[in-house]
């Protein structure tokens, strides 16, 4: 039976909200956490009389006890963990920047192009200073510049491949991952707290050993550019595995322009077709209920670890396997409480992924999938069609549950994503289940790997109608960053809109709209900030 008391919700929260003060009080203003403590010291004592009072403001109170104790309990052990991450990536090598060092390591991933250059990942570094050895327990970030005078050929490239070895001499700069600037996303989640910016020259690669994992990925990898054009190879390989660094740039900024970038980062698609497969090839074995639940999990780890453990694999893989239990023990799950506990596991191992933005899309689409999507389906019931009332009512809650944060990052908002997610993700999801069996058995039969090329075609059909997408005019506004507490109240008036708000239907409207007025509000005056500025 289903209840509407969530405490893994009310924990998510609480984490996230430990998380964000403790590292805006250790960065920032020790006053964020003064003030937060004095709240609960005020909401302690009102608890305290509410014990003994009979009031209707007390016994209120006193009725949401347990809320608080959740919440209060989840929030130190987001700040605990929070000051643990803290200490965990505290530099423990600070470089001296005039000078010029021998670093040698491990190539941690194969280089991604940009327009001045290349970059890519050292790990298990060592630097040489003088005749002393300083092993670095974190990564080094290496960017090769673009020089004119040097030519940089494609062998020169082929050789940045994870898992060869490196020797580079040059200089480094520290990149601490929390600083008086705040906390660093990019260099937590690639764990880098060095810097280097090289010539080519200057680097030697030494063929190494490729990881397991690693010599599969470069198998697919070269499966794809053997069997599919170049353009479609890096598409193909990153809606895969998750790996942008051969994804053509337009592609990219026509799927960014078109809003269906999604379909790029690895999620739930991926997990949701995997785990069909195999309970429909299980079934066929009648294998039984454990042997379901063994092989489906073991398998979505392995491809978890395929895609490097990214946030949003993992988001999709538990949520996957906490759906299968449910059905298989023949109990109704709980999807705000699934997705919620999914983000908990994540956050206890990794908590600062918070801040990280695909983490973020990531949960924030789902949240507005299962709050919105009842109330949606309501709204568009007059289309007739189920399946396209279903399909709209998906839709717009995604898009709702992501707008402010593609808004606050890119400062633009797509007019036309709408359209494009209705209809060219299913035709992309198709192509999807396509490449991945055809995969599979391409790795065993080489030969197979013709299959790839009606895929191809698959591709070529949603690219070209991303291009066609982002080339409607006014395709996208440009929207400035909305501040937080605006974004804050654009949230909260979701939830209050959604099924998990029980209060009546008049208080809900009024809530609703007044919550989204703030949000609105805060908008029009950070736009109008904007055109002052201009």
């Amino acid at each position: 039976m289903i209840t509407h008391f969530r405490p893994i919700f009310l924990c998510f929260l609480g984490m996230a909200f430990g998380i964000c003060l403790t590292l805006i009080s250790a960065v920032y203003s020790v006053w964020c956490l003064v003030a937060t403590l004095v709240v609960v010291v005020i909401f302690s004592i009102l608890l305290l009389i509410s014990r003994f009072q009979k009031s209707g403001f007390f016994r209120a109170v006193f009725s949401t006890r347990w809320y608080f104790v959740i919440i209060l309990i989840a929030t130190i052990l987001g700040s605990c963990l929070c000051l643990v991450s803290i200490t965990k990536h505290a530099p423990t090598f600070t470089p001296d920047e005039t000078r010029y060092y021998g670093i040698s390591g491990t190539i941690a991933s194969n280089y991604i192009e940009t327009d001045k250059g290349f970059y890519f990942f050292i790990s298990n570094a060592t630097v040489l200073d003088n005749e002393e050895t300083i092993p670095l327990d974190s990564n080094i970030y290496v960017y090769i510049t673009k020089n004119a005078n040097t030519a940089i050929t494609d062998e020169d490239l082929n050789s940045i491949l994870a898992g060869n070895e490196i020797f580079v001499t040059t200089r480094l700069t520290s990149t601490p991952i929390f600083s008086s600037d705040g906390f660093n996303s990019c260099a937590y989640k690639n764990n880098f707290q060095h810097t280097a910016y090289i010539s080519f020259e200057n680097i030697i690669v030494m063929e190494g050993n490729l990881s397991f994992m690693d010599s599969v990925r470069e198998r697919i990898r070269n499966l794809y550019k053997q069997f599919m054009d170049e353009r479609y190879a890096g598409l193909a390989f990153s809606v895969l595995i998750g790996d942008r660094a051969e994804l053509d740039a337009d592609i990219e900024d026509n799927f960014q322009i078109a809003g269906i970038a999604h379909v790029v980062a690895v999620s739930g698609l991926n997990t949701a077709f995997i785990m069909l497969l195999l309970l429909w090839l299980l079934k066929l074995f009648k294998a039984k209920r454990w042997v379901k639940i063994t092989v489906v999990v073991v398998v979505l780890a392995l491809y978890a670890w395929l895609c490097d453990f990214t946030p949003s694999i993992i988001r999709a893989s538990l949520m996957s396997v906490f759906l299968l239990l449910g059905n298989l023990f023949g109990r109704q799950t709980d999807k705000l409480n699934n997705v919620s506990l999914a983000a908990v596991l994540i956050l206890l191992f990794k908590p600062m992924y918070i801040f990280d933005l695909s983490f973020l899309l990531s949960f924030f689409g789902v949240f507005g999938i299962f709050l919105l999507y009842p109330v949606m389906q309501r709204a568009f019931r007059f289309l007739r069609w189920r399946p396209l009332v279903d399909a709209v009512a998906l839709t717009v809650s995604a898009t709702i549950g992501t707008a402010p944060l593609i808004i606050n990052t890119f400062n633009y908002f797509s007019l036309i994503g709408f359209v494009a997610n209705l209809v060219l993700v299913p035709l992309f999801g198709y192509a999807f289940m396509l490449l991945f069996v055809v995969t599979i058995f391409a790795l065993i039969i080489p030969i197979l790997g013709y299959l790839f090329v009606p895929i191809q075609y698959g591709f070529w059909l949603v690219d070209k109608g991303a291009w066609l997408c982002a080339s409607v005019p006014f395709a996208t506004i440009s929207v400035p960053t909305v501040s937080t507490y605006a974004t804050v109240s654009y949230y909260l008036g979701v939830f209050a809109a959604s099924r998990f708000n029980l209060v009546g239907e008049g208080t809900k409207v009024v809530s609703t709209t007044i919550l989204f007025d703030v949000y609105l509000f805060g908008l029009v005056y950070a736009m109008y900030i904007t055109a002052l500025a201009t």
